[in-house]
């Protein structure tokens, strides 16, 4: 009888080690304690730029979308939104579909997948109130396309806008004016486009006048003499 029972007990530890065996590939995957699933996180980093697992909440003009631990081939949809006191969820950048990973989970720290690098300058921030001393806040929805609501990822945070150079001004073209040796900007004395002046010109009036004065008297002599009569 003794027996019997040791026969039947070795019969049920084997049974119970054959199924062990059996039913583990069924939840072992790569890096051991990963099984597929709701296994990522993603995290906001700013400059200077990291590939650690931590959160920045407050970045400035450039920064990134990081997505750590996710499963091989995982997409998700991806949505910034404003949020109060910038704005009431407006959507100011969005992707569809993206592809986050391309390999397989293998622990946060040890598994970095994609990264998106963003600015401020490529989001829509019209509209949006910008706070004095923060910029603007901002939702990061992230909602895995073949996952359940409950997968989704979300990180809220404040984004500083870029800071532009002021645009230097450059003065308006003037035109020269030409001179010439001995003038103020214009033609010279000896220029003869220009009218005669001065005592140049006083000298040569009255020579005109002198010269058209002795004229008339040497017409007048002329008539005299031509009227003469002599007699004997």
């Amino acid at each position: 009888m003794p027996q019997r029972r040791r026969v039947v007990r070795a019969a049920v530890i084997a049974a119970a080690t054959a199924s062990l065996a059996l039913a583990a590939p069924a939840w072992a995957a790569p890096g051991g304690n990963n099984p597929p699933g709701d296994n990522g996180t993603v995290k906001i980093d700013g400059k200077e730029f990291e590939d650690h697992v931590d959160n920045q909440p407050h970045v400035t003009c450039e920064f990134e979308l990081e997505f750590f631990n996710f499963d091989t081939d995982q997409a998700a949809d991806i949505t910034l939104t404003a949020q109060p006191p910038s704005g009431t969820d407006k959507v100011v950048w969005s992707i569809k579909n993206k592809i986050i990973s391309t390999d397989p989970a293998s622990g946060a720290e040890n598994d970095h997948d994609e990264v998106i690098k963003l600015s401020a300058a490529d989001l829509d921030l019209a509209g949006l109130k910008q706070h004095e001393k923060h910029g603007y806040h901002l939702k990061l929805d992230v909602d895995l396309v073949e996952g359940q609501s409950s997968d989704a990822k979300h990180k809220v945070f404040w984004l500083e806008p870029c800071r532009t150079s002021p645009t230097p001004t450059t003065p308006a073209p003037t035109t020269p004016v030409p001179t010439t040796p001995g003038g103020n900007g214009g033609g010279g004395e000896d220029d003869p486009s220009l009218p005669i002046t001065g005592v140049a010109g006083t000298g040569i009036a009255l020579t005109g006048l002198a010269l058209i004065g002795g004229g008339v008297a040497l017409t007048v002599l002329r008539r005299r003499r031509d009227n003469v009569t002599f007699t004997s």
